[in-house]
């Protein structure tokens, strides 16, 4: 699962049909429509991977409570400041589909499929290990540094505990593409 869409999107990005950017819309559509089709064709429900109303409060208050904590951390931390790109109402509302849309891929391949699967598997603690981890190295190509994958690992395993606890990834999706949106389009150090 985790594969399949970069045999679809590589070939694509290297003959030059796909842009960076147009790709990372095909590798989430496809996280996000593989993941579905997936669990469907598997005889489960959508609930079952967190893809319900049940347990969308606490999941959303948690997890945008991570949000807000990360975001008061970084401006105590750092000098933070508005990206100047977010004077011009056209890219921000395009970066805020984009990473809303990566939020959502992400959240239902690595909390939704991967955790809830490995949780039915072999059990919460190695559900958690095994998510998080895939999140980290997902990563790895945006942040180059040890403390920025630890931070992110952490971030994951925090939505990950709230996933298993809530038994819903709605809210961790919307706080995921809130985080992505701030930190990566919003913010600039």
């Amino acid at each position: 699962m985790f594969s399949v869409p970069l045999v679809f999107a590589v070939p694509l990005y290297m003959f030059g049909f796909l842009t960076e950017v147009s790709g990372n819309y095909v590798l989430y559509t496809i996280y996000i429509t593989c993941s579905v089709l997936l669990t469907l064709r598997n005889g489960r429900s959508l609930a079952e991977i967190g893809l319900t109303r049940k347990g969308l409060f606490p999941s959303l208050g948690n997890s945008v409570a991570l949000v807000v904590a990360a975001f008061v951390t970084r401006f105590i931390v750092a000098d933070v400041k508005l990206a100047p790109e977010a004077s011009s109402m056209p890219t921000v509302a395009y970066n805020l589909f984009f990473w809303s849309l990566s939020g959502f891929g992400q959240e239902i391949l690595f909390r939704g499929l991967i955790l809830f699967t490995f949780n039915r598997w072999k059990g919460w603690k190695a559900a958690l290990l095994v998510s998080t981890i895939l999140f980290g190295i997902v990563h790895l190509q945006r942040y180059q540094s040890i403390s920025s994958i630890l931070l992110v690992s952490i971030v994951g395993l925090c939505w990950g505990w709230i996933a298993l606890k809530t038994k819903n990834i709605v809210g961790t999706s919307i706080a995921h593409s809130l985080y992505n949106f701030l930190f990566a389009f919003l913010l600039a150090s």
